[in-house]
């Protein structure tokens, strides 16, 4: 199939096929590099760890003495949050928490 030639086609008109095709060659297009650029190394404070995980500030709080309480290092008040560490532990959280289906 052309890329090109579905580009100009409108999606009402598109088969499943056809549809699959270009946006798989759209998210080939995408550099992998700079999405993983573009989180930051360490953030600071409870504004570093709402900014993280778009919560509120009462959530981050929670965040920070339970699940990501490992990737933060803390000086009296100072707070240094390690940004890959607390993903990956709370992806991690989020796996094996035990969810049920109403």
């Amino acid at each position: 199939m052309d890329i090109h030639s579905l580009l100009k086609k409108p999606v009402a008109m598109m088969t499943g096929e056809e549809l699959v095709a270009l946006q798989a060659e759209v998210i080939n297009q995408i550099p992998k590099e700079k999405v993983i650029e573009s989180i930051p190394e360490y953030e600071y404070g409870l504004e570093g760890i709402m900014r993280i995980f778009n919560c509120s500030k009462s959530k981050a709080q929670r965040l920070k003495a339970g699940i990501i309480k490992d990737a933060i290092d803390q000086d009296q008040r100072t707070i240094i949050v390690d940004v890959k560490k607390a993903l990956s532990l709370f992806q991690m959280y989020s796996r094996n928490k035990k969810r049920r289906f109403s």
